[in-house]
Order: structure tokens, then sequence, then C-alpha cells
């Protein structure tokens, strides 16, 4: 097996890739890289640029001489070497760091712009790598990925021909060879890309990301000496351009994933006294008003109704507002129904005397802001109760991850008898705020108290005692939060 360290090691001499970079440096190639690139960034200069697998520095070159503020990152040494010298001999500085492009370190929203060259294919794990860029780029920020179908002639017995033919005739040309048919395949085994349909297959998983995709098929035609273009001709190289959507279509996106899910949904009259219980014990009496942020399937809003309250529920889906009537129908119970996202609330100020969710924050793009909305349209003294957990903090944090394996293992797969496969919603949940942090330790008991919570109640489920929270998977944490909206209350018996 062709370890991680051992293709480290591949790219760990950078010299002479860095000789077909001085060569770009001193031909037309850098004038024309410029206008290519900076062609996307209209009269802006202020832009923070990440050059993302940077090698000898190229790109972080040609950037900083146009005087934009670039951090190139490599995870050779080798390369980077060759990054500082060529800086030196042109005067630029750009910030070169060593980083995995399997780990990126940035914080969300860190860049303005993205550009990498001749490295994707190379990723073990370039869908993870398409999210994290998706992550450290500011909304409305530009992706933009030059690469080609490097040594997918490998699987392409005439592409391969194709290829040999070409490298004969520049023999014959030019007088001397030069060899793009050769491959460790061992190495190329752990490069998915070289089997995958470019730049098809990029195109499909950005927009799943939710980036708006535009390509160019051949950009090598402006780009390329003509030497190039007669040697590379059977995998042109490509340009993609992904811009991070605005928030709005980040909200559609969220839509269409639960409107999907809304029928795979369903609760039992035993999770709902649950949540009666859980809930109901901070919310004494009856008829209070109650609001139900992200009702999903109405367990908690049927929970609250039976405890004999006054109860709006709110998702961002039809489709879960449906299900969700369906079922307090069926028990006979009512509640009234708005679909709206749960950081736009249409209520008065002070609606309210508690507000309910339940596995509701993780998925929202500003959760802060959300609690902002709940708290205005609660009233002085009323009840925020929620309850989430950490169930995708394995997609950002390796010991969770390595736990979310072992749990699988006994468990025999995901959630034991729910018929929809969880992981499909990694993508999703992988750009979301909530996802890096350790719940509720690092944000709900941080964030309420600064926006004017007391936090009343805290109960945490930890996966090692295997309890669940409704159908959450045992692997994770659970915790559910009862707080006051500011010091006084006017809750009793709590």
């Amino acid at each position: 097996m062709f370890s991680a360290e051992n293709k480290q090691k591949v790219w760990e001499n950078g010299e002479d890739y860095n000789q077909y970079i001085l060569e770009e440096l001193s031909s037309f190639r850098k004038a024309a890289w410029k206008k290519q690139l900076t062609g996307h960034f209209g009269d802006r200069k202020d832009l923070k640029i990440l050059d993302a697998g940077t090698g000898p520095g190229f790109f972080s070159c040609i950037l900083s001489e146009e005087g934009y503020d670039v951090t190139g990152v490599d995870f050779s040494e080798g390369m980077l070497h060759y990054a500082r010298e060529n800086s030196r001999r042109l005067g630029v500085s750009p910030r070169l760091l060593r980083m995995n492009l399997n780990q990126i370190t940035f914080p969300d929203d860190s860049f303005d712009v993205i550009v990498t060259r001749n490295v994707t294919w190379t990723l073990s794990w370039p869908e993870k790598v398409y999210a994290e860029f998706r992550r450290v780029l500011k909304a409305g920020g530009i992706l933009l990925i030059y690469d080609a179908n490097w040594h997918a002639h490998w699987y392409d017995r005439e592409k391969l021909q194709r290829v040999r033919a070409r490298e004969e005739a520049f023999l014959k040309k030019y007088g001397f060879r030069r060899i793009v048919s050769e491959g460790n395949m061992e190495y190329l085994e752990t490069c998915p890309l070289t089997r995958k349909t470019r730049p098809v297959w990029d195109e499909n998983v950005l927009e799943e990301l939710g980036f708006q995709v535009t390509v160019q098929e051949d950009i090598g035609k402006t780009l390329y000496e003509e030497w190039e273009k007669e040697l590379y001709g059977e995998s042109p190289l490509f340009e993609i351009c992904a811009v991070k959507k605005e928030r709005e279509e980040a909200e559609n996106r969220m839509r269409r994933y639960w409107n999907y899910r809304s029928e795979t949904y369903g609760f039992s009259e035993e999770e709902v006294d649950r949540i009666a219980y859980d809930f109901g014990r901070f919310i004494p009496g009856q008829g209070r008003k109650i609001l139900d942020v992200g009702c999903g399937t109405g367990m908690v809003s049927a929970a609250m109704c039976r405890l004999g309250h006054q109860v709006t529920a709110t998702d961002l889906t039809e489709g879960m507002l449906d299900q969700a009537a369906k079922n307090l129908s069926e028990r006979g119970l009512n509640a009234r129904f708005l679909c709206t996202s749960a950081d736009n609330l249409p209520f008065e100020d002070n609606s309210f005397d508690a507000v309910v969710s339940r596995l509701v924050t993780w998925a929202l793009p500003d959760p802060e802001e959300a609690l902002r909305q709940w708290q205005r349209v609660l009233k002085p003294g009323g009840m925020l109760i929620y309850a989430d957990g950490d169930q995708y903090r394995y997609l950002r944090d390796r010991e969770s991850w390595e736990y979310r394996e072992k749990y699988r293992e006994l468990a025999g797969g995901y959630h034991q008898g729910e018929p929809f496969d969880p992981s499909l919603c990694d993508e999703t949940a992988y750009h979301l705020p909530l996802t890096n942090m350790k719940r509720p330790f690092e944000w709900d008991d941080v964030v309420l108290p600064r926006l004017g919570f007391d936090i009343v109640a805290e109960e945490i489920y930890y996966p090692q005692k295997k309890l669940k929270y409704g159908t959450a998977e045992g692997f994770s944490t659970h915790f559910v939060i009862a707080a006051v909206n500011g010091k006084e209350t006017a809750v009793q018996n709590i």
C-alpha cells in the first residue's frame, strides 16, 4: 500500500518542477497567466488570495507582483524552498506556509479567492478538500481550479497509444524526449481523480457544495507554449471558476435537502412522552404560547400540545410542515404552522412564553443570529429550551471520526431501525459553523450568557452511556439546555 508518507516524498524534491516554473516566469506565460487570473477579480486590489498547493510559487509570485495579499501553502518543504527563492528573485513577499490540503487550518471565511493549478488531481479526498475550500472562502468568493485529466491514459488503452504517439512526434520535431505516458501505478491508485471524467466530476461536486460553476475546457490554447499544446493535447488544461453562493442560495439548498428528508422522519409515542418531560418541566401550567422553531415532522409540537399549550410551529420547508400537520391531526392535536427560516421570524417582539427546538441549531448557517431572533420574540423571563448535539463533528475532528467508526462496528451501521443513511447529510453539514464545535461547552455555554440568557439547566447525554435522544446517532454527544430570557424569571418550581 502506498502510504501518505511515500506520497509526500513524490513531491519533496521540487527541482525539476522549479525549472519549468523558471521558464514560465521568463516567457509570455507569466503575463498570460496574470491576465487570465485577474480577469476574474474585477478592479479590487484588496483581495486576500490563497494559493493552494503553491509548488515553487508561480501563482503566489505573480499575484503578489500585482499587489494582492497572497498566502501560498504546500505540504512539501522542497517546493516551499523554491517558492521562497523565486519570491526573493522577484522582490515579492507572499506568506508561504507548510500545510496539508487535507487538513486546512485557516478560520472560516478567510479568503476572497482561492487559486490552484495542477494540484487537485493528486488529492486523496478531493470532495473534502473542496468542502474545505468552500469553508475558508468568504460569501461571494471565487475558487479557480486549473488542472487536466493527468494520467487518465492509464485507464484508457487507446488514449495511451495516442499519448505515446505525441511523445514520438515531439522527439522527431524537437530532437529530445519528454515522457508523459509513464507513471507510478501504486501512487496513481491513491489519486482517485485520475479515474474520473473531468471537469464534469468537479462541476457536479462543486454545485452540490453550493458553488455557482462555469468551466472552460481548453484554457491551454492561450496559456501554453506550442510544444505544450502538442505534447499535452490528450489532456487539455481546463479552468473551473466556482463562486461561493450568497446566503439565499445556501438556504435554498438546505430547503431542498430537508424537503427530501421529510418523508423519512417519524416519531413514536414514547419519544413524545420523553419530550413532554424534558421540555415541559420548564413550562409550568397550561395555555402558554409556545414557538417550535424548526418543527420538522412535529414531535416537539405534539408534546407541547398534549401539555395544553398554544403552539405555533415553523419550519424552512413545506414538506416538513405537511408531515407535521398530518402527524398532529392523526393524534387529535392542533397547532398553527408557518413556513419561515429560523433566523427570520415574522412575529412581534415579546410574543411567546417559550421557544423550543430540537436538533435545529447545528443546521443553521448563522446560529447566533437565530438565537437573537428567538430572544426577540420571547417575553422577558420567557424560556428557551432546545435539544441538539455534535453528531457531525466527526467531519472535522479526527477523534470523533475514530469513535464513530468504532460505534458503527458495534452497532452494525448507522441509525438502528432508521431507513436513511445519514452520511448523505455530510456534504450539507461539513461547512456549517457549529460542525467544528465541541458542544455545548465551546458554543452554547459561551453564546447564551453573552446574549443575556441565564442557563438554568443543562443535561448532557454522552455516547459512552449508549443513550440516544430521539433517533440521534449513539456515537455523538447530545444535550438539552433550558435558559431564561434575562435574569428576571417568572417561571416557578423549576
